[in-house]
């Protein structure tokens, strides 16, 4: 199949979401940091209105869908993603990128699509966005840029300082 690779990391983000509604806007942010970790998918990111996004994701969602690898359900406020019933080799990732993977997940699937589409900014700004020196106050003031007040200051600072906790900023 094409897109094993993808079709695995949907099954995990699904299988570790317990219930929770996984949206489009928060896998995107899930695979953003996926790549972000080391795990090559080729998404292409660029920034958009919630964040970074990957067109390339979005086609491979729909094609997954396809498949029967994901369910989107689009009759509510937002797409949700489920589990479909075609059967994924599981042989597909190595056992270093299944780690980085599921501690990804077990980082952020526990977040907000508000909160992931901040952090997942943020760390877009600082290696994307932002040229040489580096600081805490040119990352800060080019995501206030692009976000304009729809992050209040405490918010702006927490997602800094938990990028830098993570070792992303």
């Amino acid at each position: 199949m094409k897109y094993e690779k993808h079709a695995y990391l949907f099954e995990l983000i699904c299988s570790r979401f317990d219930g929770a509604e996984l949206g489009k806007k928060a896998a995107q942010k899930l695979f953003y940091f996926f790549e972000r970790d080391g795990i090559t998918l080729n998404l292409r990111y660029g920034i958009h209105y919630y964040g970074p996004y990957s067109e390339k994701l979005d086609n491979i969602m729909y094609y997954l869908e396809s498949e029967n690898v994901i369910d989107i359900d689009d009759s509510g406020r937002t797409h949700v993603i489920s589990k479909g019933n075609a059967r994924i080799s599981h042989n597909i990732l190595s056992d270093a990128d299944k780690r980085c993977a599921i501690q990804v997940i077990d980082r952020f699937a526990h977040r907000s699509p508000r909160e992931l589409e901040a952090l997942a900014t943020m760390d877009y700004v600082a290696h994307n966005l932002v040229y040489e020196p580096v600081s805490k106050e040119k990352i800060i003031n080019k995501f206030k840029e692009i976000k304009g007040t729809k992050f209040d200051e405490v918010t702006i600072e927490n997602t800094f300082e938990e990028l830098t906790k993570f070792n992303y900023v």
